[in-house]
């Protein structure tokens, strides 16, 4: 899924298959993790009207059929310690979420505007979705308007950022984005560069090249990592992503300019 307010410029295939699943909305509004083993009890104000394990299916062994606290309910539930988290989701909010969302086209709306607005309806009924643990509020450390405010600070309009993901010295990953009054306007990928810019595989030489490249004959760089595999996975799935990349640059592992 590609937001329309995008250019997709020669977006390189093997590129796009390292980050094809990165582009996936419901990071947004889930808060059940991949693989997680949970319970998931659907009621209409109060009235228990399922109650599926992630893993078993249906259960009709729980004997609950009215919910008078989702919260305490919620944690009642998660102390049995037979899953990793408990949702308690209440039919009639969810029908009110999915009503405001789609009331009007909201074309004006960009993609992760948009799903920020789901977000926000979603988790802001008070007891109208309710799991334990509670929903993290960011992805790995990444929030909206962490990411917000960073596009908006860009020193200059059009700006560029580039990410460079190597392993054994093979490019796998080659992005860059061109954003204009905080927003990303045009994607492309390490194919639009000179191939004597990644001679030196992953290097200072080949930062100095491509932010040199990029400022001739993209936009003016506001930013540019290259990196290991490992690294690039590490700084995506761990909370201190500036220490990730302290210890790799110590290693030879990351390089990077802003």
């Amino acid at each position: 899924m590609i937001d329309p307010h995008w250019m997709l410029v020669d977006l390189h295939p093997l590129t796009w298959r390292q980050l094809g699943h990165f582009f996936d909305p419901g990071q947004y509004i889930r808060a059940a993790q991949p693989g997680e083993h949970g319970l998931f009890v659907l009621h209409d104000l109060g009235t228990v009207l399922r109650i599926v394990d992630s893993s078993s299916g249906v259960r009709r062994d729980l004997a609950l059929q009215h919910i008078a606290d989702p919260q305490r309910c919620a944690d009642q539930l998660y102390a049995r310690g037979e899953w990793e988290r408990v949702h308690i989701v209440d039919k009639t909010h969810l029908a009110t979420v999915a009503r405001i969302a789609q009331a009007v086209p909201r074309q004006e709306l960009t993609l992760d505007e948009y799903y920020y607005l789901v977000y926000r309806l979603l988790w802001g009924g008070l007891q109208g979705y309710v799991c334990v643990p509670t929903h993290p509020a960011h992805w790995h450390g990444w929030t909206y308007q962490q990411v917000r405010s960073f596009l908006q600070d860009l020193p200059s309009s059009p700006s560029s950022l580039g990410l460079g993901v190597f392993a054994d010295q093979r490019l796998l990953i080659g992005l860059i984005l061109v954003c204009e009054q905080g927003q990303i306007r045009k994607i492309t990928t390490f194919e639009a560069l000179p191939e004597s810019c990644l001679t030196a595989g992953l290097s200072e030489e080949t930062l100095h090249r491509v932010w040199q490249h990029l400022a001739a004959t993209i936009a003016s760089p506001a930013g540019l990592l290259l990196c290991t595999q490992e690294v690039f996975e590490a700084w995506i799935q761990q909370e201190e992503k500036i220490q990730v990349l302290l210890t790799a640059r110590q290693r030879a592992q990351a390089y990077w300019l802003r």
